[in-house]
């Protein structure tokens, strides 16, 4: 069972008087940020259990911001631990964090060392965290700090996605199909695919710069070949053109659909005999409708795939693959997120309690490149 410390329970060697939290009570579909507040909270106490944790980084993501707006169908308990007024939770799934102080009975941590959550609800848009149960950190080393606060949810996606769903043939010719390739975990499926000697075929939306995003995303990241919707949806193209992409006893095992619509039946057309599609996201708002045909003659395998449900399901499988993602960006096969991401500086020291909340609605409403908080100490 979970147990996290909301509240630093001790003054310890750190003389940690108190936290600062982005937290909320309510909800609000059509304006998340006005049930957003920072609150600033006494630590109470004394407590040799608790882990305490200083936060280095984490991200605004979507499924954050479905949270605070209340749709999204995990959310963490909202709890009296940090005197608001009315029951609150502290925002944010993904983060990573440096051990400040670690009890003498904790195995495998020290001081110093840079830590995620392994599940989400763990409330990560704080300053200060406390963790009485240290088997819901994972520790990871031999990666930057943008790549720590964002494998959680995205690394282990795409890694889990190339390789829980399908038996690949090393010495084959195996491919997997993807829209949405410009998508972060779309780009990591590429690299972890190419990794294993898995092919690839990553559709994009149809834009000007089209020749120059595909070359980015052939040479690289490593996609094996980039197509348009355009060239996805034309019947012409799959009779005529895709055969000689794929070449000789192609095999296209996977289809990752993350868009919905008209583009999840087009890469499903795409794919072999039993093969399997994953549906992790659904960009379009427009349903997963697939022709009959597919189902009856080739034998299709549907899924939907939610790295939270896998995590609570199986802690064990989430570990490991925290660790066999850390392993792939420490060995280069993946490249850091760094660039991909837009940086928003918290200054624990100079940044005043209005400041800070205006960085964090900025991040929510920002579009474009992912937002990542990264807190100045």
């Amino acid at each position: 069972m979970q147990r996290f410390s909301s509240v630093s329970r001790r003054f310890m060697s750190s003389k940690v008087s108190s936290f600062k939290s982005l937290v909320y009570s309510s909800h609000d579909a059509q304006d998340c940020t006005k049930v957003l507040t920072l609150h600033t909270y006494k630590a109470k106490g004394e407590s040799e259990k608790s882990i305490l944790l200083r936060t280095l980084a984490f991200p605004i993501n979507p499924s954050d911001i479905n949270q605070l707006e209340g749709v999204y169908p995990s959310k963490p308990e909202k709890v009296m631990d940090y005197g608001t007024e009315k029951p609150s939770a502290i925002a944010g799934n993904e983060g990573v964090f440096e051990v400040v102080d670690v009890p003498d009975s904790v195995d495998g941590l020290q001081k110093g060392d840079m830590v995620i959550p392994l599940q989400a609800n763990f409330g990560t848009w704080t300053n200060y965290r406390t963790c009485e149960d240290p088997s819901q950190l994972v520790k990871v080393q031999g990666i930057d700090l943008i790549t720590a606060a964002t494998i959680a949810v995205n690394g282990c996606t795409a890694y889990q996605l190339v390789n829980n769903y399908v038996d690949w043939d090393q010495n084959g010719n195996d491919w997997l199909i993807q829209n949405a390739g410009t998508s972060s975990v779309s780009k990591i499926v590429t690299q972890v695919a190419k990794a294993r000697g898995i092919k690839t075929l990553s559709v994009i939306r149809d834009r000007e710069n089209f020749d120059e995003v595909a070359s980015q995303l052939e040479n690289e990241l490593g996609a094996t070949k980039v197509i348009s919707e355009s060239n996805n949806n034309d019947k012409l193209f799959a009779k005529e053109v895709l055969p000689k992409i794929l070449g000789p006893d192609a095999r296209v095992k996977l289809a990752l659909n993350s868009v919905g619509g008209k583009s999840s039946a087009s890469i499903a057309r795409k794919l072999s005999p039993d093969a399997t599609m994953l549906t992790y996201g659904g960009m379009s708002k427009m349903p997963v409708t697939l022709p009959t045909s597919l189902l009856i003659f080739k034998n299709l395998k549907c899924l939907g795939f939610w790295i939270t449900q896998n995590s609570v399901r199986d802690p064990a499988s989430k570990r490991k693959t925290i660790e066999e993602v850390s392993k792939l960006y420490a060995e280069g096969k993946i490249v850091s997120p760094a660039n991909d991401v837009r940086i928003l500086e918290w200054d624990t020291n100079k940044a005043s309690d209005d400041e800070v909340l205006s960085l964090i609605k900025e991040g929510i409403t920002h579009k474009g490149k992912k937002n990542v908080v990264v807190l100045k100490w």
